[in-house]
């Protein structure tokens, strides 16, 4: 599915660079004694087309080969846990995504916002280092809160119910997979939303998803153990979900998976691994 509003031309050569990594740089690294003129070496192969067709050509093939040892090959199984702090205790620090550059591009600066499910902070650190969000992050887990808070990120432990603020944005960052009562997050996120609801998912129907089932096995999306996620949406699932709600998705987009040749973009469905979706008011 295609954007259907002007976000639709953001700029995300620099997501895609980082769509497996945060550093891309450390091949680099020895222009950076070099002086002025090593530094706009680097500058010059960073923003080159070549290498960013070399970095999407090298992430798309380990996505590839990672869809076919899937077929084979079983997931690593982790300790199942009810306890979201015990969750946290097992999860590795966040870094900073690509959906994080295109949630981005779309807040005004200095706008208010509320991360909701805000994890260790880490989307809402970058919003605030480049866009100079005033933002509040709320999670069930005090582990995630406490890891936020030494971000310096303002992050409670409470549920969006009982917040009773209003904010230009609200984001839904890879958590409405993760609640069964999902309609009534989404209802309650709306409501607090002056200009925008974002959510972000991972998408059911990426290939290596697809190859699983071709395989006879289930499509492997958590992190840790399977009971971490309880709904699943393909890309036109999501969006047709999101209009029974009587929300009006006004922007669609792959924010990583396959992307050598913006495979991604052209095929979200087939080719995006998380899907960024904008409702505005």
């Amino acid at each position: 599915m295609a954007a259907t509003s002007r976000l639709a031309t953001i700029n995300t050569e620099t997501t895609e660079i980082t769509e497996k990594s945060t550093d891309h740089d450390s091949d680099y690294s020895s222009f950076r004694s070099v002086g002025s003129v090593g530094s706009v070496l680097k500058l010059d192969m960073r923003n080159s087309p070549f290498k960013r067709t070399l970095v999407a050509a090298y992430f798309s093939a380990l996505e590839v080969r990672g869809a076919f040892a899937g077929m084979i090959g079983g997931p690593a199984f982790g300790r199942a846990t009810d306890d979201y702090d015990a969750y946290w205790r097992q999860r590795a620090p966040g870094a900073i995504q690509p959906r994080f550059e295109i949630i981005a591009a779309g807040i005004e600066p200095g706008a208010s916002v509320l991360d909701v499910g805000c994890g260790d902070g880490v989307m809402l650190e970058r919003l605030g280092a480049i866009k100079n969000v005033r933002g509040i992050g709320i999670d069930v887990s005090a582990e995630a809160v406490a890891r936020a808070q030494a971000r310096g990120v303002d992050a409670r432990v409470q549920t969006l119910g009982g917040l009773g603020q209003v904010f230009d944005h609200v984001v839904l960052s890879e958590v409405v997979e993760h609640v069964a009562r999902a309609e009534q997050l989404v209802a309650d996120a709306w409501a607090a939303t002056r200009k925008s609801l974002w959510l972000t998912f991972p998408n059911i129907a990426y290939f290596p998803h697809r190859l699983r089932l071709v395989a006879g096995k289930f499509p492997v999306q958590w992190v840790v153990f399977p009971g971490e996620h309880v709904r699943f949406w393909s890309v036109p699932d999501f969006t047709a979900w999101l209009r029974s709600l009587s929300l009006n998705p006004s922007f669609v987009v792959a924010s990583n998976g396959f992307t050598f040749g913006r495979a991604h973009r052209l095929w979200p469905n087939l080719f995006g691994n998380q899907i960024v979706v904008r409702c505005d008011r």
